[in-house]
């Protein structure tokens, strides 16, 4: 379990003792910040031991020192350990996932293996981002680590996985789910145990010393980083297999083709008259612009506005509120030495520039949802919606390998990793 040769190791995960019903519906919880709070409120509504308790916990986090929304979260974990509500297996082992979802006419099965990887050293590189990351959203989940001294959700990351090898292990058949749950937005989500040293064996070396890319999680894998390195300086003598040195990750292959990511959509608001006006000029100046009559809401779904617009190019659209709904295409002289994603070139040639260019405090919000983007703008509550086409996972990975952070908000892998499946001991333990 300490080989230094292999990135990832199996553990003794934290989960519900599942007595007679191996049904977690009621229980799991989506992750933290994608929980709004009338979902915290339903949840917390569903079950006493709702896992968004100690994922998202209520309250304030300066209370007191004592007593905040932290301490409360480490105080129900502990409380739901000693009455067997949670359980910690006795012995290490994998834990496949697969989540089945549908996604336009089409129902998807994705797996993963949900196991520990070892957070890297200064100057290892096997684990590579996309995105950057915002301070308050780590101290909040470093508040959350220290208390509970676990991890209560997972970090999804990519495997490669170049000749499929991955694939073919996850995809092996498996007797009846050892848990399993529906979510809010349908999806089914069922787990087995995987303890046998050969078929953990072949998964720790499918997965190899990686690289990993990290799809969902930025902020969870550069906690646990800040995490480890505070533990050490208070653990001085904890061994190298103490679990403060290991993050959970759920661990998916990039050959798997029901590895999905959904667009994310732009809404800007707060521009005015005059910053819709140089949006517009910037438009008709900087891309081939193509004006359509706009399209009935209600008609939207069934196939992506931009889906076969120019396939090789990047393309976008927009809607300012005029009644026309306009397709932008990058200009080839706008490429060299610049940004090579979709989003990225929307950010740097068009919705950057406006924002610091107006005279209010615009406001940036993200959706996903085509009819939502649009209904926002046609009922007058934000001024503009700027449509992206989904980032491949090949464009994921040719960033992260290129060094390139993309806009916040550029990638939405679906489905997420739920909180309350499986959690991972954090504390100077063994694993």
């Amino acid at each position: 379990m300490a080989d230094r040769t292999s990135i990832v190791a199996p553990f003794r995960g934290i989960r519900y003792g599942t007595g007679n019903s191996r049904d977690l519906s009621a229980l799991i919880a989506p992750p933290y910040d994608i929980i709004s709070p009338g979902m915290q409120e339903e949840l917390r509504g569903r079950d006493p031991h709702n896992f968004v308790r100690i994922e998202l916990p209520e309250g304030r986090g300066d209370d007191s020192d004592e007593d905040n929304r932290y301490t409360r979260a480490a105080a129900a974990l502990r409380e739901w350990l000693a009455e067997g509500a949670l359980i910690r297996d006795a012995e290490p082992a994998l834990y496949l996932v697969e989540q089945e979802f549908q996604l336009g006419n089409r129902s998807w099965r994705r797996r993963g293996e949900l196991c520990l990887l070892r957070l890297p050293e200064p100057g290892e590189n096997y684990v590579l981002s996309h995105e950057g990351t915002l301070a308050s959203a780590k101290a909040d989940r470093l508040r959350l680590m220290e208390a509970c001294r676990s991890m209560t959700s997972p970090i999804m990351v990519m495997s490669e996985d170049g000749r499929g090898e991955l694939a073919g292990l996850l995809a092996e058949t498996r007797g009846e789910p050892e848990a399993f749950a529906t979510d809010g937005n349908g999806v089914a989500h069922r787990l087995w145990r995987i303890a046998s040293e050969p078929e953990v064996g072949s998964i720790r070396r499918a997965i190899g010393r990686g690289p990993l890319y990290i799809a969902d999680g930025h902020h969870r894998f550069e906690t646990a980083l800040t995490y480890r390195d505070g533990m050490r300086k208070r653990e001085a003598r904890a061994a190298p297999t103490a679990a403060f040195n290991y993050a959970l990750v759920l661990v998916l292959s990039a050959k798997d083709e029901a590895l999905k990511i959904l667009p994310t959509h732009r809404l800007i608001a707060g521009l005015g008259e005059a910053g819709v006006e140089r949006l517009r000029a910037r438009m008709e100046e900087l891309f081939e612009c193509h004006r359509w009559p706009l399209p009935d809401v209600e008609a939207l779904g069934s196939q992506p506005w931009l889906e076969g617009i120019a396939p090789h190019r990047h393309v976008f659209g927009v809607y300012c509120g005029d009644g026309y709904y306009y397709v932008l295409i990058a200009r080839d002289e706008m490429l060299p030495g610049g940004a090579s994603l979709d989003v990225a070139i929307v950010h740097q040639h068009l919705i950057d520039p406006v924002i610091a260019a107006a005279e209010g405090e615009p406001r940036l919000i993200y959706v996903s949802d085509e009819r939502e983007a649009l209904g926002a703008v046609v009922r007058g509550e934000q001024e503009v919606a700027l449509f992206l086409r989904p980032t491949r996972v090949s464009d994921v990975l040719a960033a992260a390998n290129a060094g390139e952070r993309m806009p916040g908000k550029s990638t939405y892998f679906y489905p997420k990793a739920p909180a309350g499946l499986v959690a991972s001991d954090a504390s100077s333990d063994p694993i």
